[in-house]
């Protein structure tokens, strides 16, 4: 089966209907692959490399051999795992494999068959409010493509949010910037030597970048995922809520607690997660953490929060 990569958007790893946690009302989370950054806590894997990816799911597998016949590399092993050293992504595994113990993950669209999916949930967005949201990944990185379909929403009245982690060229995503109504940004880590140990990169570019959307006056909330150990330091939260303090749009501050619920998605990768055992944070340790940022943030106007059970809570 030969695939081939679509002009207009890029590879898109997944769209999830409904959600309720990333912007105003019902939103359509649409999710480009490919991210710059490697961090060690992220929940999707598959977002980090920009090519089509093979996820595995043993317990599916029904021991048949076709995928190991169907390999030119002899990539598949005795027990019909991929030996990832050997494999090239030639996808014929996935060809031969009716059990779906091996599937594609990531899809080239055009932008008019993303637009075409994110139309179909208007009905939700006109009743409940609401919109699309592109995450990834990261979507700064696929500028003119993520233009084309923010521009495509915007014209047709769909309220557009980016998340992102701001680590893109300005100058190859601002054309994106009049079709977007509001961004949520992550801010890992204020020290560059731990962001760059945490995530693979420093923090200078994402910062500059956070400044630049500001100053074009999209309205930002920023977030920072708080992992044991890593982020959760007050020193930190502290230090990210007075770049916060500073940035014109900025009125919010969210902190988001540690899961491990993309642990699996590792191992379907054939990959190591590195924070195996580690544990989410307690709901104590969050409300100090918020309440340290909020020393720094009342005084601005703005506040830090964290959501537990789609309750947001604001310690001061």
């Amino acid at each position: 089966m030969e695939r081939k990569k679509k002009g207009g958007v890029k590879v898109i790893f997944n769209i999830q209907k409904c959600s309720i946690h990333d912007g105003e009302g019902l939103r359509t989370l649409v999710f480009f692959k490919g991210c710059p950054l490697k961090c060690k806590w992220c929940a999707n894997p598959e977002s980090q490399n920009y090519d089509e990816e093979i996820m595995e799911s043993p317990v599916r597998c029904v021991g048949c051999g076709a995928c190991r016949d169907a390999c030119p590399k002899g990539a598949i092993l005795e027990d019909g795992s991929i030996d990832r050293t050997l494999c090239d992504n030639c996808m014929k595994c996935i060809d031969v494999c009716y059990a779906e113990a091996k599937k594609i993950t990531g899809r080239a669209y055009t932008t008019e068959e993303l637009y075409k999916e994110i139309e179909k949930d208007r009905p939700f967005y006109s009743r409940f409010g609401g919109g699309v949201t592109f995450s990834g990944g990261e979507p700064l990185t696929h500028g003119q493509q993520l233009r084309d379909i923010a521009e495509m929403c915007h014209e047709k009245g769909i309220h557009v949010v980016v998340e992102s982690c701001g680590y893109g060229d300005f100058e190859k995503f601002k054309m994106a910037l009049p079709y977007i109504d509001a961004m949520f940004m992550d801010i890992k880590h204020i020290d560059t030597a731990v962001h760059k140990e945490l995530t693979g990169a420093g923090n200078a570019l994402i910062l500059n970048n956070i400044k630049k959307i500001s100053e074009y006056g999209i309205p930002l909330t920023i977030r920072t995922p708080i992992v044991p150990g890593l982020t959760d330091r007050e020193e930190n939260i502290t230090g990210i809520a007075k770049f916060v303090a500073e940035l014109p749009t900025a009125k919010e501050y969210e902190l988001l607690a540690y899961h491990s619920f993309g642990e699996s998605k590792y191992k379907a990768l054939g990959r190591k997660y590195s924070l195996e055992g580690t544990e989410t944070p307690s709901d104590k340790k969050m409300r100090e953490l918020v309440k340290a940022g909020n020393r720094i943030l009342s005084e601005y106007g703005k506040q830090c929060c964290w959501t537990k059970n789609n309750n947001k809570e604001v310690v001061k």
